[in-house]
């Protein structure tokens, strides 16, 4: 699927607005890019930085572009959606990644029928590292979530999934970086208390958590049976193991996974 077809526009410029903006703009002979964002001060420094075209507002940038990237606030996907309502049809492609929102939300208020789509990327896309989990509204079709792919391919990882399951992959991937940043923070925090220096502790952490994943992935093997690998008698590991089960850390990761489901499912609401 060939992207430099399209007029893509972009409505948001923050992290992940951003990330999608660089991560086209990097492709071979990239697709023409509009932005706008009610700061004017981000569209100044995203016209700087990555050579984009500014709109003078959402509906001129909603007339000019084939597919629209709805990359703002789950709060104001509606007041947005009905402000450009009129200029979209089934000629257009709208889609959107605010976390919660449902594509029948994009819908209700569209005066034509147009194809949506619901994409939940993750932050890691800053670094064309990201997984985008791909669910296609009503009218969208097989071309419309290849399209899809395709852009989002640029950010790193996709998948395709049914609508019933974004709100668990928002618990999983959307919000799953903040959780790994968090047992980052957590181990160099602890690593320092047992005396390590924080410079070595960084480069320890970082490149076990790295390696390990990556082992994960390429191996293709279980994590329990990769953890039973280091797993000895009567050793360090079991003895660390058993800690962090004594105080709670699958408990805590499910718990975690449910409240962030349910925030999602309450946002769609």
């Amino acid at each position: 699927m060939d992207i430099t077809d399209y007029k893509i526009g972009i409505i948001g410029g923050g992290n992940m607005g951003r990330a999608i903006i660089k991560g086209l703009s990097e492709t071979p002979a990239g697709p023409k890019i509009t932005v706008w964002d009610a700061d004017s001060g981000c569209c100044e420094k995203l016209k700087n930085d990555l050579q984009v075209t500014i709109a003078r507002d959402n509906r001129e940038l909603a007339d000019n572009c084939d597919i629209i990237i709805l990359a703002v606030k789950p709060q104001i996907v509606t007041p947005v959606v009905t402000e450009i309502a009129d200029l979209l049809s089934d000629k257009k492609l709208l889609i959107s990644i605010a976390a919660g929102i449902p594509c029948e939300r994009l819908e209700k208020p569209l005066v034509n029928k147009v194809p949506t789509i619901r994409i939940m990327p993750n932050t890691p896309a800053l670094i064309n590292r990201g997984i985008s989990a791909i669910a296609a509204g009503r009218d969208a079709g097989t071309e419309h979530l290849a399209i899809t792919r395709a852009i989002f391919s640029c950010l790193g990882e996709t998948v395709t999934v049914p609508e019933s399951a974004m709100d668990m992959v928002t618990a999983v991937s959307g919000s799953g970086p903040a959780y790994v940043f968090l047992v980052i923070e957590a181990l160099l925090d602890a690593a320092v208390g047992i005396g390590m220096n924080r410079e070595l502790a960084r480069t320890l952490v970082i490149e076990t958590i790295l390696g390990s994943t990556e082992l994960v992935k390429q191996t293709g093997r279980q994590p329990m049976e990769l953890k039973d690998m280091v797993t000895s008698p009567g050793g360090t590991t079991i003895a660390g193991l058993a800690e962090l089960e004594k105080n709670g850390l699958r408990q805590a990761f499910n718990a975690a996974l449910a409240s962030a489901c349910q925030r999602s499912q309450e946002l769609g609401k």
